[in-house]
């Protein structure tokens, strides 16, 4: 009969304590989700504004580079940098897009 209290008054602080390792593993389960979703929503963000800038300097260069060769600066540096701003909001509307789609 002593054996069965002992036995009893055991369960209550495993159940307690096998409770309190599942809370932490959910916790870290959680944690993890929550890291790997800001680190896609970086990555988006990165992909994003890497789009834009590269239309811009792809512009730019091009401009530049026509310039050069044809003597007429700023010209051509003007009108392709802003052919470069407008084909970077595009890509990025298109890439946000399909990400949106994607989701």
């Amino acid at each position: 009969m002593e054996n069965k209290k002992n036995n009893s008054s055991k369960n209550p602080s495993d159940v307690i304590d096998r409770v309190d390792e599942i809370k932490s593993k959910e916790s870290l389960i959680r944690t993890s989700e929550n890291i790997e979703k800001r680190g896609n929503s970086l990555g988006l963000a990165f992909r994003l504004s890497t789009e834009l800038v590269s239309g811009i300097v792809v512009g730019g260069v091009m401009g530049w580079s026509i310039d050069k060769w044809l003597g007429t600066q700023p010209w051509f540096l003007l009108i392709f940098f802003i052919l470069g701003i407008a084909a970077g909001i595009i890509n990025v509307i298109k890439t946000a897009k399909n990400m949106n789609n994607e989701s």
